[in-house]
């Protein structure tokens, strides 16, 4: 009898490496090792799918990077060759031609920059150069910034601290160019994808020793689908219609980042009511 169970469990064990396990009743003397191994082919099975969503994801990534890599190709080749012909050019011809290879250079750039970033992420070689600095005069300063471009001149970034935010409790230990990086990431998206109009509102609040940082905005928002996905490394969103400027990497980046530096993000949106995103760090 015994023996008998056994060689059931074993072949259950089998069934379970090769995807073709079926639940069991869990019953008899064995039912808690049934249910654990009820349990563990659903694991399996949940592993699967998760691994399976995640190359597919992979796949497009690679597909749209490709894509993103000969988009801008394209214009610097063409008028590189327009540049090498024997036609006559004015000199404002040439430097339109110019500024139009330097635009395309520079997005380039930037995607080989996020590439190289994920890398080390991935494989833990990013190096952090942490300080301690105001973090309040950062955020404030790095607005103050983004405003500065003429792109972003027009936009408006409204700018809060709690009543409990002192110079000393403001003082938190940060790489700054890896939070440049975050931080305008953030910012920036919200203004692409949340219309002409859009407005982002940063407050600065210390609690129970953790330093919040919420960063919201009144855009479109997202729906429950894509803040879900929206910190996968490969995923590009759907509710843009700049969805070919951007890598997929960003958000992913700034996720690692921010843990990277003992602190955690998450998002709340909802289609029409504007997206915020609480960055949470703790010791402060």
């Amino acid at each position: 009898m015994v023996t008998k169970a056994i060689s059931r469990l074993s072949a259950s064990i089998r069934d379970i490496s090769g995807r073709c396990y079926l639940p069991a009743k869990e019953k008899g003397a064995f039912r808690d090792l049934i249910k654990s191994l009820n349990e563990l082919d659903g694991e399996v099975r949940a592993s699967d799918r998760l691994r399976e969503k995640t190359e597919n994801l992979r796949r497009e990534w690679i597909s749209n990077i490709t894509h993103d890599l000969k988009t801008p190709l394209s214009p610097i080749k063409g008028y590189a060759e327009i540049l090498c012909d024997d036609t006559e050019k004015t000199i404002p011809q040439c430097k339109r031609y110019a500024e139009i290879m330097l635009k395309n250079a520079a997005y380039m750039e930037n995607l080989i920059d996020d590439l190289k970033l994920t890398w080390q992420l991935e494989n833990d070689m990013l190096p952090i150069n942490r300080q301690e600095q105001n973090i309040v005069r950062f955020l404030r300063e790095l607005s103050i910034d983004i405003l500065n471009r003429p792109k972003y001149e027009e936009r408006t970034i409204a700018f809060q601290c709690s009543e409990n935010i002192t110079d000393e409790t403001a003082i938190f230990s940060f790489d700054k160019k890896l939070f440049t990086r975050t931080f305008q990431n953030l910012i920036i998206n919200a203004f692409v994808h949340g219309g002409k109009d859009t407005e982002v509102t940063v407050q600065i609040s210390v609690s129970d020793c953790w330093l919040n940082i919420n960063l919201s905005d009144n855009g479109i928002g997202m729906s429950a689908e894509e803040t879900d996905q929206l910190f996968d490394r490969y995923y590009r969103g759907t509710n843009t219609e700049s969805k070919s400027e951007g890598t997929g990497l960003g958000l992913a980046i700034a996720k690692s980042i921010i843990e990277l530096h003992g602190g955690t993000i998450s998002v709340t949106s909802s289609p029409g009511a504007g997206t915020a995103f609480l960055i949470r760090f703790p010791g402060i």
